[in-house]
């Protein structure tokens, strides 16, 4: 399969009272597909994926993996602070007819080195398909080295990592002296441009549950050399990025969704709907940007 392209990882919408809602998730991945995005990546940072409980994943991955159709597949979110859970989660998305596994890190308490290398080669054992591991240190507490990333993709454990390190530095070193075939993805909608231009083969992007068109715009034009036509399109992702900024995540990302696409999202506490004064400060920072957003909004 081809690892490349743009990557969306997708919020998980919920009903009115909380529970979790398969239509609306359905809907929500199947316009994105329309769209043409190359792959969506369920239940990571942006889908709550903590939220989400042992009972409800099936039925979330059922009702998105069978809602796309090709070019766009579905990759699944499978990291769990121990390594019994995280073979579960990856063997059921395998089951479901995920395309490739995304696991972060265990989190939490802090393994050794040699520890998280077992719990990924634990991973790969349990699955066919290719497996992705998720450098997001803010959240888990500890760094993935390069290295260790590395040493497993020399071993055939991982085909990739997603760093969302926040850092360009952190992205090309996990590019420097990678193996061959190995895929680097930024996972701040920032680094985009950057990060392809230095040999990333593409990007994790959340506003592209925003815009689509202009994400996919960016890391097409990223990817074909097209430098000028790139910084214009990275110029807008900014912009857009420090309007999400200007609220709670991942709040932002669906009430602007709501907003720009008139998607039907949903929440579940304590990620509740925006406060009025938070929409309020949203809505203001869009002011200046949304006009320019206009042409990547149609299907």
């Amino acid at each position: 399969m081809d690892l490349g392209g743009l990557i969306v990882p997708v919020p998980t919408l919920f009903a009115d009272d909380g529970g979790l809602d398969p239509g609306r998730n359905a809907r929500f991945a199947r316009e994105l597909s329309e769209a043409r995005v190359d792959h969506l990546f369920l239940l990571g940072s942006l889908g709550e994926f903590p939220s989400v409980t042992e009972e409800e994943r099936p039925r979330l991955l059922e009702s998105v993996i069978e809602s796309v159709s090709s070019p766009t597949d579905v990759w699944v979110g499978v990291g769990a602070p121990s390594t019994r859970q995280a073979a579960r989660y990856a063997d059921q998305a395998e089951g479901a007819g995920a395309a490739a596994v995304v696991a972060v890190a265990p989190y939490y308490l802090r393994p050794t080195e040699e520890a998280v290398a077992r719990y990924y080669r634990a991973l790969r054992s349990e699955v066919s398909i290719p497996l992705l591991a998720y450098n997001i240190p803010s959240l888990v507490g500890y760094a993935l080295s390069p290295e260790l990333v590395h040493r497993l993709a020399r071993e055939g454990v991982l085909v990739g990592v997603k760093d969302t390190s926040g850092s360009i530095e952190s992205v090309g070193r996990f590019l420097d002296g990678r193996p061959e075939g190995f895929a680097v993805f930024p996972g701040d909608d920032r680094l985009a441009a950057a990060a392809i231009g230095r040999g990333a083969l593409g990007a994790v992007m959340g506003l592209a549950n925003l815009v689509p068109k202009l994400c996919g715009e960016l890391v097409r034009r990223a990817r074909a050399g097209e430098a000028e036509k790139v910084s214009e399109a990275q110029r807008l992702v900014d912009e857009l990025a420090a309007v999400v900024d200007a609220g709670p995540f991942p709040q932002a990302v669906k009430f602007l969704a709501q907003r720009l696409r008139r998607a039907d999202v949903g929440y579940r506490a304590p990620y509740d709907p925006l406060s009025p004064e938070e929409e309020a400060r949203v809505v203001e920072r869009l002011g200046p940007v949304e006009a320019r957003l206009v042409p990547y909004l149609g299907r």
